[in-house]
Order: C-alpha cells, then structure tokens, then sequence
C-alpha cells in the first residue's frame, strides 16, 4: 500500500517535533520561541510535529536550539536512516 505525499510529510513533522522536543531538554517552548525568534505558537506547532516549517522558521530553530541547522537536519536524517521504511507503511 503506499503512502501519500501529505502523510509522509505529517510523519516527517512528527518527527521533527520529537528531536526538537529533546534537544530543548527542560527548556520552556516560551525560551525556546525568544531564542529562535519565532512566535510561540509557531514552535507550539513544531513541537507537536503539526507544521511543516519553512527553511528560515528551521533555521531559527536550529540557532535557538544552539546549534547549526545542518546539525539539526543531519539529527533528523539519521532518525529517518533507521526508521525510512516508516515513510511508506
């Protein structure tokens, strides 16, 4: 059976909210929102794996998060390198 495109997208957003979810550790989705400059709503959404964001709102997030958004991106392709057949259950 194969998946669609908006469904592998949710996945993926899924677990975007996940490695964000870690990496902020005990900070508060508030912190994190003022160090990424970004509204909190928008990093609610991200967190809740509910937006797909766009490449500047990803690369905020990466720099509130203290890192570089290759970093950040290379965390979730190596998620998705072990879990890639997830995509098309």
């Amino acid at each position: 059976m194969q998946v669609s495109k908006a469904e592998i997208n949710k996945k993926i957003c899924k677990l975007l909210g996940e490695v964000v979810n870690e990496l902020k550790d005990k900070k508060r989705k508030s912190i994190l929102a003022y160090e990424s400059d970004l509204p909190r709503s928008v990093v609610h959404y991200i967190l809740d794996g509910k937006k797909d964001p766009q490449l500047t709102t990803f690369w905020r997030l990466a720099l509130g998060l203290g890192m570089r958004p290759s970093e950040l991106l290379k965390m979730l392709e190596d998620r998705l390198d072990y879990r890639w057949d997830f995509l098309y259950e």
